[in-house]
């Protein structure tokens, strides 16, 4: 994470400046009185107004109390420089499960300040002297500060990454189609470029040249392809580029407007035009390597591609939760995948993975979505179903797939099964917990024989 260093440097300087007996004594306290914290933490998120649309009674009684303890623990039992970095990592795990539910941070901050106050109420019954009391307590404030700090900085990035992800699945719900975009923002460079090389040879003293930034090119790049092509290596280097234009060649270029130097126009024109087959290469690069977004399918099956998972499991996930429509997920694995691209070839694996895909979409709804997980594993997110239609439907995708005489590009056929996971969204609002569990039952299903369905344990 960005500020990462610093922050681990902050941990470690507090650390190295707080006695061993004051930490011990600390960690004492903690372990002694961490059901009382955790219940004072829970008693004041519960009693939030803002807090409750994210717990129930029950999640605190059965999982969240008791990770709040271990939690206690693990923050306060550092006893060497070494396995900061780990707490610091648990920290940040902590920080992307909030903000995959969408819990605010402020929310989590009011229940640190019980916490806080739940330490500070039991350290006296350390026997440690004034001095050291005082130090227990500034430790204790700026350990759970420094946790929440790399908590924080985690669920905004989480956040955020989330934000731009659902932004691109909307342009692809919506239809937005990459390959016009490209050729829309091709003619418009080359409108600018066309418009600015002729005011420079017609230009008279005085007179402006238009600015790249300013074009309806600068503008998308500078807005909307900011959004879309964030984390792009070429997009700090076209702007620099369109800055190198405008901040240097433009002044230089109107400065000569009404000379009769005829060669140093033809120089900065030539300048000019570097620039721009420099910004024309960089944005050629750009939409190739987001060329997904044009789709938003995979090249072989023309499934949805996974990055869009995130989207649609935090949209279903909310569904579930405000209007109480269950879904469930189906993990589907092409069984011993690696066999068939050994005897017969990559190709032949490759029309495999696209007659299964063919299937699973035959045997699913239109409002169901079929994901390409990875490799020759496939997810399936069933909308408004409960645990026996979707067992239903995973047992058809089954029995159609071990049916179906798979043809492969020499004429041949070959009969190939799957195994499936299936797991029903249970309420918990970390969508990713129920892919684990998918996951968890699929790899069940293959290790009892495959060819088989099985449900994950509620």
């Amino acid at each position: 994470m960005h500020q990462n260093g610093t922050l681990e440097a902050d941990w470690l300087t507090l650390f190295d400046s707080t006695s061993a007996s004051v930490r011990d004594a600390l960690r004492q306290v903690v372990t002694d009185h961490r059901v009382q914290m955790a219940d004072a933490f829970y008693a004041r998120m519960m009693g939030d107004p803002d807090a409750r649309p994210f717990l129930t009674h029950e999640a605190v009684e059965t999982r969240l109390r008791q990770s709040m303890q271990r939690w206690l623990e693990i923050l306060f039992s550092c006893t060497d420089r070494e396995r900061i970095p780990t707490v610091l990592a648990m920290q940040r795990h902590v920080g992307d499960v909030h903000a995959r539910i969408e819990l605010p941070v402020n929310i989590v901050a009011r229940g640190a300040r019980a916490l806080k106050r739940e330490i500070a109420r039991h350290l006296p019954d350390t026997g440690l002297d004034a001095r050291s009391l005082v130090d227990a307590l500034l430790y204790a404030d700026s350990l759970i500060d420094l946790a929440f700090e790399e908590m924080s900085a985690a669920y905004v990035a989480t956040h955020e990454r989330a934000t731009r992800i659902d932004e691109a699945y909307r342009a692809f719900a919506y239809g937005q189609n990459m390959s016009l975009e490209r050729e829309r923002q091709r003619a418009a460079l080359l409108d600018w470029e066309n418009h600015f090389l002729q005011d420079m040879m017609t230009g008279a003293a005085g007179d402006e040249l238009p600015r790249l930034g300013g074009s309806a090119f600068g503008l998308w790049l500078h807005h909307k392809a900011t959004a879309i092509f964030d984390g792009s290596h070429e997009l700090p280097a076209l702007h620099e580029a369109i800055l190198r234009v405008d901040d240097t060649l433009a002044p230089l270029c109107q400065a000569q407007l009404g000379h009769d130097d005829r060669e140093e126009m033809r120089r900065l024109a030539k300048a000019v035009q570097a620039e721009l087959d420099q910004i024309k290469f960089l944005l050629a690069s750009m939409f190739e390597r987001f060329v997904d977004l044009e789709s938003g399918k995979d090249a072989l099956t023309h499934l949805l591609n996974r990055r869009f998972l995130p989207a649609i499991l935090s949209r279903e996930t909310e569904i579930s939760r405000s209007q109480g429509k269950p879904f469930a997920l189906l993990m589907a694995d092409v069984d011993h995948f690696k066999h068939i691209n050994d005897a017969y070839g990559h190709e032949a694996g490759d029309r495999v993975l696209q007659q299964v895909a063919a299937v699973l979409l035959n045997a699913v709804r239109s409002g169901d979505f079929v994901f390409r997980y990875g490799g020759e594993e496939f997810l399936i997110v069933l909308v408004e179903v409960d645990v026996t239609h979707a067992r239903r439907i995973a047992e058809k995708i089954r029995s159609h797939i071990d049916r179906e005489p798979f043809l492969l590009p020499n004429g041949h056929t070959l009969k190939v099964t799957t195994s499936i996971g299936l797991a029903l969204h249970d309420g918990h609002p970390d969508y990713q917990r129920l892919v684990t569990r998918a996951d968890e039952a699929l790899y069940r299903a293959k290790h009892d024989g495959r060819n088989r369905c099985v449900v994950a344990d509620a």
